[in-house]
């Protein structure tokens, strides 16, 4: 147990507790929401957090947000951040991690839930961290994953034109929030979303 632990070596030691949670816990058809989203997202959080002129301290909190923030994964992919705030919230508490710390922790991995909006700056950054992938070169792979991982959850063949449709709603509905984020993945998130509307038009 970590006594008054500083905050980067509760990141660290969060790391570690993921990467085990995950190996031993993780259902075999996360094939998206999984290790490596995780370290994508954490990484992310690094990059436009520093650019947003974030302290360190804060950069350590949203470290340890991102590690969590799909840990909930592990039990099941609807609302399953709620079972994440509950990992986050033992572990925290059984390491000595202070309230206000916690509730910081806590108001990130909420922020990233689908249709909640981010209050305050954190939760700004964490939301652009966990969708960058939206607005990058490597989106359609990406969304294979993720159309794999729903089809394999859910014991379902997926519609290819259904799932295209859907992905463009989505990002056609995407904005960052962070200047940094705009400024870097914006255009193209708009190229992705023009790639869409092609691969649609021609199922017509």
């Amino acid at each position: 147990m970590l006594q008054n632990a500083k905050t980067n070596e509760l990141a660290e030691n969060v790391s570690l507790y993921i990467k085990e949670l995950f190996k031993e816990k993780l259902p075999a058809w996360a094939v998206y929401h999984n290790l490596s989203h995780t370290i994508d997202t954490v990484n992310a959080c690094e990059e436009i957090g520093k650019r947003t002129g974030l302290p360190r301290e804060e950069m350590d909190l949203l470290s340890i947000a991102a590690w969590f923030h799909d840990a909930g994964y592990i039990y099941q992919a609807e609302e399953h951040e709620e079972k994440s705030i509950k990992i986050a919230l033992d572990f925290l508490r059984s390491n000595n991690c202070v309230d206000n710390k916690i509730i910081k922790v806590v108001d990130c991995i909420k922020a990233t839930k689908l249709l909640v909006s981010a209050k305050n700056l954190l939760g700004f950054v964490i939301c652009d961290a966990d969708l960058i992938s939206l607005g990058s070169a490597d989106y359609f792979e990406k969304n294979e994953l993720l159309k794999l991982e729903t089809a394999l959850r859910e014991k379902r063949k997926i519609d290819d034109l259904a799932w295209l449709e859907r992905s463009l709603k989505f990002l056609s509905s995407h904005n960052y929030y962070t200047d940094y984020a705009q400024k870097k993945y914006s255009p193209q998130l708009n190229e992705n979303i023009q790639i869409l509307k092609k691969m649609i038009s021609e199922y017509c």
